[in-house]
């Protein structure tokens, strides 16, 4: 577990050479910081959608998210501190966390940014709305955005609907460049 500057724990990025696909949150549970490990919070279902859409082999624990590089995936979030809900997080301190991103997706050559949750998208642009799915233009630079349903138990689309983005994103990773 890291520190932030403050002494609080802080959640570390997941991202290694390779990554394809950099997950984005707006930031960590304090049940994922308490864990050390991302996606944590009972009830989410990112782990379920990355195995459903065969983005993962199987579903993965919590506490096997440093296998995420294995399969060219990654998680980050815009902001490090927990909290129990995002609606506790500024625009302001949600726009911060876009100069860490845009570095991690340079650093580490990321293809494709995928936002866990429109809100988070919208957040990290400054816009006012998008669509699901590919986005046009990149926050990032060279790496293609897309927005993804929110893995939240508490989002309102059903597993289903959700399944729908996360399948079209593991299509999208297997097409042939070019």
């Amino acid at each position: 577990m890291t520190r932030d500057t403050a002494g609080a724990p802080v959640l570390q990025d997941l991202v290694a050479e390779g990554v394809q696909v950099l997950f984005v949150g707006f930031n960590p549970s304090p049940r994922s910081v308490q864990q050390g490990h991302h996606y944590a919070g009972r009830g989410n279902q990112f782990w379920r959608l990355l195995a459903a859409s065969g983005l993962t082999p199987r579903p993965l624990r919590p506490e096997e998210d440093h296998l995420l590089p294995r399969w060219g995936l990654g998680s980050t979030n815009l902001v490090a501190r927990p909290t129990v809900s995002a609606a506790e997080l500024s625009r302001s301190e949600l726009r911060a966390g876009v100069p860490h991103l845009r570095r991690l997706v340079a650093r580490y050559q990321i293809p494709l940014v995928a936002y866990t949750g429109k809100g988070v998208y919208l957040a990290a642009t400054g816009k006012s709305q998008a669509p699901w799915g590919m986005q046009d233009g990149s926050l990032t630079g060279d790496a293609a955005d897309v927005v993804l349903p929110s893995p939240s138990g508490l989002a309102r689309l059903p597993f289903a609907e959700k399944l729908r983005d996360y399948r079209a994103l593991a299509e999208w990773l297997q097409r042939p460049p070019g």
